[in-house]
Order: C-alpha cells, then structure tokens, then sequence
C-alpha cells in the first residue's frame, strides 16, 4: 500500500529512497565501455609511476581505499557557533529556503552559492538527462518533477555555455532582490542533497578549507546511500550526471578525473600519503546525501579551527572562548566528540 501511494503522493521520504535505489542499480550495471575508460586512466598514472602489473589490482586499492576516507563538512567555526547553536539538524539550502508559509525562495546570500548557478548545477549532475523525456506514469517521470528545481538540461547548455546564465533555469523565477523561486509546483525542497565531501587525503583541515577550517566527520553508515563527484560539481556540470558514482563504484570516479587530481588520488589512496590542506574545489571529491542528517546520530566528531582565511581578521582571545563555549554545548548536546585543529 505504502508504495502505491508513493507513487500517486509521493513524500520527501519516498522520493529520497527511490531516487537512491534507481540511481544505485544504474550506476552498478555492467558496462564495458566505461571499464575501459577507467583502465585507461589507472594504467596511464601507473605509467606515470613506473608501477607495472595488473591494473585491476591498482583499481582495487585505490576504490577500497576511498571507500574507507571520512565523509565530512567543512564550516567556518564564527558562522555555526558565534552564538549559541541549537540546531540539532543540518539542513540543505532548499529546505532552509522555505519560508513559514511553505514557499521556497532561494537568494544569493551564500557567495560561494549563488542561488541559480546552484540550482541548475544540482539539477543537471543529480537527474539523469532522460528522465525528463520518459513516460508521464514512469518513475522516472516522476522523480524527475519531485527533483528539478531549475528546468535546466544539457542542450540548453550547449547554447548557454554557463550554468550561471539565467537562461539555463526556464524553470525558474524571480531576481537578486526578492529572491528565486520555481514553476514547478511538484518540486520537492526537502527532498534534495546535503552536501558533503570525502576527505581521501587524510587533510588535517577537512576536505576543503574553501569552506572554513573546521569540520565535522560523519557517521560513516551514510556512505552507502552517498553519490560522489570527482570534483566540485560547478566544475563538472556540463558533463550531467554521468560524472555520479556509489559507494559500490567510487574508484571509477577516475574516468573523470583529471591528471592532476589523479595525481592526488595516487599519493593518497595508493602510496596512503596525508596530503595538505587545500582550497581549490578541483582537489574536491563532492558527495550528495539524501535523507536529513540528524546531528546525534550522524556526526561522529567536530574538528574545532580557530584558523580563518588571510583575508579575514584572527578572532580575539574572547572572541575564540565564546565560540569555544558554544560548540562544546552543541558537541555534549548531542553527543559528538570535539577535537581541536592545529594551529
């Protein structure tokens, strides 16, 4: 009964376990011409490394590898605990945008976030590109309205060239001053991404300190269900969502990656060398999770920073003991274990 009625009404819930579900047995299905594209990127940096032998080995560790790194967010300590936090959930921007009276208004005030570029980016790297063309009863067709926000595809990218071109978002209206909203009145908000990212590295900072020198390690129960990017998907989302990997799949991750970046993935996950911090959302492997983290049960640890970007005044002693004081309330609040960063 429940899924015949998720189907005529389907929830945030359901369309988050059917979008997971159909997306992992697609990404898991066999396909030779892919397999060939990641031999030929591992034996290139084999080469590289003067490493011979049989690729799959190579394969195999670096998969397994990256299937072990922690799941994190960075965050700037200021912005979460400059005043005391409460949250006991961490919501994604869509959800976060809808307003008491249920309407979602999505506004550029997250710089590194602009709130179309966003949408047309989470759109094209999250939803297949034939699923806006399948049967009106599919459930493709189905989570394909439940999950665009924008309208954007990738023909309409072969003319715009940019996601950050209005044009990219048919789908979408408003402006800078009162903000963005959808036409699609079956468009989910909750039911869309947290953002996260895999720290492979091993980085002292997190994933990417362009975020903040704080983070937090997830529960690691919540890669299973994750989807991963071999980049910051801005960079990638003209490629669709044929960049997107499982758990099941992460090393084949490498058949988008640059050879710089598998520079990167060799030191770290072949020759298990810690790299250092970085900012540079290139060096980032993204991950997408869809369900609602829940701070006491899927935050393991908080890795506490009192560093800040150059461009940014150090916090003043007093300054730093308040925050301090609120993220350990928040840590013992919900039982996640603080640390501190050094420096």
């Amino acid at each position: 009964m429940s899924s015949f009625l998720s189907k005529i009404n389907p929830t945030t819930k359901s369309v988050q376990r059917e979008y997971v579900e159909k997306r992992k047995r697609a990404l898991f299905a066999n396909d030779p011409a892919k397999t060939e594209r990641v031999r030929k990127k591992i034996e290139a940096v084999m080469a590289k490394n003067g490493v011979a032998g049989d690729w799959h080995d190579t394969y195999l560790r670096i998969h397994r590898t990256l299937q072990s790194r922690d799941l994190t967010i960075n965050f700037e300590a200021g912005n979460w605990f400059k005043t005391e936090n409460k949250y006991s959930t961490y919501g994604q921007m869509y959800e976060r945008s809808v307003g008491s009276d249920g309407k979602m208004v999505l506004t550029d005030s997250d710089a590194k976030n602009p709130a179309v570029a966003r949408a047309v980016a989470d759109d094209l790297v999250t939803i297949p590109e034939e699923w806006a063309n399948a049967h009106p009863f599919s459930q493709r067709k189905r989570l394909h309205r439940a999950m665009n926000v924008s309208g954007a595809s990738l023909e309409l990218f072969s003319t715009h060239r940019t996601i950050a071109n209005p044009g990219m978002a048919p789908k979408m209206k408003g402006d800078k001053d009162s903000g963005y909203t959808t036409k699609n009145s079956d468009f989910k908000p909750k039911a869309r991404q947290v953002f996260a990212a895999l720290n492979y590295g091993g980085r002292l900072h997190g994933s990417c300190t362009y975020y903040g020198h704080s983070h937090i390690v997830l529960n690691p129960e919540l890669k299973t269900d994750a989807f991963f990017y071999p980049s910051d998907t801005f960079y990638i989302a003209h490629k669709g969502a044929s960049t997107q990997a499982s758990l099941n799949t992460i090393g084949a991750l490498t058949e988008h990656m640059s050879m710089s970046m598998m520079d990167l993935i060799w030191r770290s996950c072949y020759q298990n060398l810690l790299l250092p911090d970085t900012d540079s959302g290139d060096e980032l492997v993204e991950a997408h999770i869809f369900r609602k983290l829940k701070v006491a049960e899927d935050v393991q640890m908080m890795v506490l920073s009192r560093q800040r970007k150059s461009s940014e005044e150090p916090w003043s002693n007093a300054e730093w003991t308040h925050i301090v004081g609120n993220a350990r309330k928040w840590c013992q609040r919900n039982s996640v274990r603080l640390v501190f960063a050094s420096p």
